[in-house]
């Protein structure tokens, strides 16, 4: 097999582990959420938050050395491999030292003891790092998938398991803590890659030199898609974070299931034309992502109380407002979506970088000003904090590139006009029990199929040539794709 089909036959493993995996964490997430308690849920989900940003420091720079490097030398490996395990120890000790007292005075002792048994993610997480780049050197793709997903089904189900015989918020900790040694334990006896002594540590400085931008823009990438999420943690409590962690869930799933596998089009475009053209593909791709993401974003707002309580229960019907409300957002995320990786394509990695900055100062001082009015003014705030920044974004591209935000109206306008037009009929006709279903799931395939007709009816009423010469867009891209890989 060739190069070029092996890395697009690990891309594709790699899609659809992470498409499987997460549709088994969405419902072991949605199954918790009906077991455990609001305040025990979101003090779960604040602890995780806390981990996930431990793991930066030892998920990011690293293993992308070993990877691109055009030759494998297992003493570079190797120092790579103690340099992880030695930032790992760090990072655990940091979250005893640091992590544990602060959750202690501020939320309580069970938040302390959650994140303090989660101390163990990092360190098995840095142990694997190596022996996984080792794995995707040799294009073992479809090995490190099956991995990856056993680990996420084996932990779902002790999560499940546990919870049922009433560990409480303690059964997600469970379910975490072996999905990582699981995953771990799999790719290391896979990989051949075995640790040795070090004794020479020449190589150090090519690591840290190579390490430190990437974690400095995953910081950024980190705090600008959580500043809300901080926000509300911080000074609503867990409790009010539950409920915003619930209303992202099903947002979170619709990212990783659209945007990924539309990006991998975006990128082969953006990466082969010339700049005299690259507005107009640019205007396609969003126009592309339009056509399927904008009417899922707003259709899932519309049907947001059904939906929640269906796959929630009821208890969470404040994170159906939210939902609804997060809905809005939707042309922000399409448009906005692709502006990192259009200035990278031109060689500005630096201008990229700045569009996490913008994101990050704009998503933090709206939220934060809005606190005092409590959840929905932050969410609220959010929203409009998203319209703010994607102007700001353009006004950055347009610059360097001479794309503007007219460039991705081009393309999208009609479709998000669609959409919310479904969308506001469909909230209207759910919110009035309009149709007079008692049968909750019954509803809920009514609302979908009316707002599906409605999204389909307007654009083959008025946007009929628009949609099929995006859907021919498609076509073309995929013909090329077919062509590549062939």
């Amino acid at each position: 097999m060739s190069l070029k089909a092996k890395s697009i036959t690990g891309a594709f493993f790699n899609l659809s582990a992470n498409g499987f995996a997460q549709v088994v964490n969405f419902v072991v997430y949605a199954i918790m959420a009906r077991i455990l308690g609001v305040e025990e849920f979101g003090l779960v989900a604040v602890c995780l938050m806390v981990v996930e940003f431990c793991n930066l420091f030892i998920t990011v720079g690293i293993s992308q050395n070993l990877i691109q490097r055009d030759d494998w030398d297992n003493k570079f490996a190797s120092l790579s491999f103690w340099v992880l395990m030695g930032v790992s120890a760090a990072i655990a000790v940091l979250i005893f030292v640091v992590a544990v007292p602060i959750a202690y005075y501020t939320y309580s002792e069970l938040a302390a003891q959650l994140i303090a048994a989660l101390a163990v993610v990092p360190i098995a997480n840095g142990f694997r790092l190596v022996h996984k780049a080792k794995l995707e050197r040799n294009f073992e793709n479809k090995k490190l998938a099956v991995y990856e997903v056993a680990g996420i089904f084996v932990g779902g189900i002790v999560s499940v398991v546990t919870a049922l015989q009433g560990f409480g918020a303690w059964a997600i900790i469970y379910g975490k803590i072996v999905q990582a040694l699981i995953s771990t334990l799999l790719t290391c006896w896979r990989s051949d890659f075995r640790p040795q002594k070090i004794s020479d540590t020449e190589h150090l400085a090519e690591i840290i030199t190579f390490a430190k931008p990437l974690i400095a823009m995953s910081f950024v990438n980190f705090f600008s898609q959580k500043t809300s999420n901080i926000i509300i943690a911080a000074f609503l409590g867990a409790a009010t974070f539950a409920y915003a962690s619930v209303a992202r869930q099903g947002f979170s799933v619709i990212n990783n299931l659209t945007f990924q596998p539309l990006n991998r089009i975006a990128l082969a475009g953006l990466s082969r034309v010339d700049t005299p053209r690259l507005s107009g593909v640019f205007s396609r791709v969003v126009g592309i992502t339009a056509l399927f993401v904008s009417p899922v974003y707003f259709g899932v707002g519309a049907i947001a109380h059904p939906f929640i309580d269906v796959v929630f229960g009821d208890k969470w019907v404040t994170s159906a407002y939210l939902l609804s409300i997060m809905a809005v957002m939707a042309p922000t995320q399409v448009m906005a979506y692709y502006l990192p990786n259009l200035l990278i394509s031109r060689g500005l990695p630096r201008q990229a970088f700045n569009l996490n900055l913008i994101n990050l100062a704009v998503n933090f001082a709206l939220p934060l000003a809005a606190v005092p009015w409590g959840l929905f003014a932050v969410i609220s705030a959010l929203v409009v904090a998203n319209y703010i920044s994607l102007f700001l974004k353009f006004a950055l591209v347009k610059r360097h590139l001479g794309i503007g935000v007219t460039d991705a109206l081009r393309n999208t306008w009609m479709f998000s006009l669609a959409s919310i037009i479904m969308y506001a009929v469909v909230l209207f006709i759910e919110r009035t029990q309009a149709y007079g279903i008692d049968n909750i799931y019954l509803e809920l395939i009514a609302l979908v199929a009316t707002g599906a007709s409605i999204y389909g009816a307007i654009l083959l009423l008025f946007f009929k040539s628009q949609t099929f010469e995006v859907i021919g867009e498609l076509k073309t891209q995929r013909a090329v794709k077919k062509t590549v890989s062939s």
